[in-house]
């Protein structure tokens, strides 16, 4: 697995390209910026180290994305006073000192044309350290780290021995990824310079996560990701709605362990007889919850898995399929919405 390290100086040349094409900030406007800041007179704080950009490194394993909207306010605002040092490390028998928190001032500095920025540099043998002081100010402030920083955090740690349960369960989880060539990341990300390099993606951790928590062996997820993958081919994005369907039908069996290996896909071949997108499958479910229960708002995976086995029963479906109990039915056979079904897909 290659190590996601960055020069501090290609990011920053990444944000201000992005900040003239997206927010109209161009290399002009920086120099204003920056003479504001020389016109006020303020000085960065006593006891800060000055890091020469040069030398730094940030670590995309333990680091989140460089936010450009963000920078840019930071870049309209500017203050020296209050551009606190940056956290870095410096592992011992690595040439590099890498910023484990405060990218975005950091990168601010350097935009307004700043040589060197505030950093205090931890000295360290551990090389798990800038992943788990990251975790430690991030996870209870402001900016509170997201399921995708925190998966990636847990992924670094068990790259770097730590065997934690969340950590194996975390590589566990990506290699059923890696092993359907479905990348598991955020939207934002996907439609980033940072996206990973499969036809697939997919954006929910917690569900992913949901999975993993079922089954630790790792099969369901794989069977989940493999099924909605074989019958809809030619989606980019696993519909988040199919998995949750799957995935619940999946708990709700757990005990009788009564279906076929291959029930999942069976399910969603039946379900493509009459939606010929696992997203319209989705949409088709909400529609028909609001239908059957106005008003009410509905729990996401008891809707579909619901959706799923009763459209997988109209068409013809004969595996006896779990579900929640007469009480907790969508009425697709009863009661459908109007315009629920489509023509039918061959």
């Amino acid at each position: 697995m290659t190590r996601l390290v960055k020069k501090f100086t290609d990011v920053v040349e990444e944000v201000r390209i992005e900040l003239d094409a997206n927010f109209d900030i161009t290399q002009e406007k920086i120099v204003a910026m920056r003479a504001r800041v020389d016109g006020n007179g303020h000085k960065f704080p006593l006891g800060s180290n000055m890091e020469d950009i040069d030398t730094l490194y940030l670590d995309y394993e333990v680091q989140r994305a460089a936010i450009a909207k963000h920078i840019l306010n930071i870049m309209k605002a500017y203050d020296p006073r209050i551009c606190t040092p940056a956290s870095a490390s410096k592992v011992d028998g690595e040439e590099h000192t890498t910023l484990y928190d405060g990218q975005q001032r950091s990168v601010a500095t350097a935009l307004l044309g700043f040589s060197q920025v505030p950093a205090t540099v931890v000295e360290t043998d551990d090389p798990a350290f800038p992943s788990y002081a990251f975790e430690m100010l991030n996870e209870k402030g402001v900016a509170r780290l997201t399921p995708g920083d925190l998966h990636r955090n847990a992924l670094t740690r068990f790259r770097l021995k730590s065997r934690e349960p969340k950590n194996v369960a975390a590589r566990k989880l990506q290699d059923q990824f890696d092993l359907n060539d479905i990348d598991l990341e955020d939207k934002r990300t996907r439609n980033s310079n940072r996206r990973g390099p499969n036809d697939y993606f997919f954006s929910h951790f917690n569900y992913a996560y949901k999975a993993i928590e079922l089954d630790k062996s790792g099969d369901t997820l794989n069977d989940i990701l493999n099924a909605i993958k074989t019958v809809f081919p030619l989606q980019e994005e696993i519909a988040q709605g199919a998995f949750i369907g799957l995935y619940e039908l999946a708990r709700l069996d757990w005990n009788q362990n009564e279906l076929q290996d291959d029930w999942m896909i069976q399910v969603l071949q039946l379900n493509k007889k009459s939606f010929n997108s696992s997203h319209l499958v989705t949409e088709k479910a909400r529609n028909q919850n609001s239908h059957a229960y106005p008003g009410s708002k509905p729990n996401g995976a008891s809707m579909m898995a619901n959706f799923l086995r009763e459209v997988y029963i109209m068409n013809g479906g004969t595996l006896n399929l779990p579900y929640h109990g007469e009480g907790a039915t969508l009425q697709i056979a009863t009661n459908p919405a109007p315009g629920l079904f489509p023509k039918q897909v061959a």
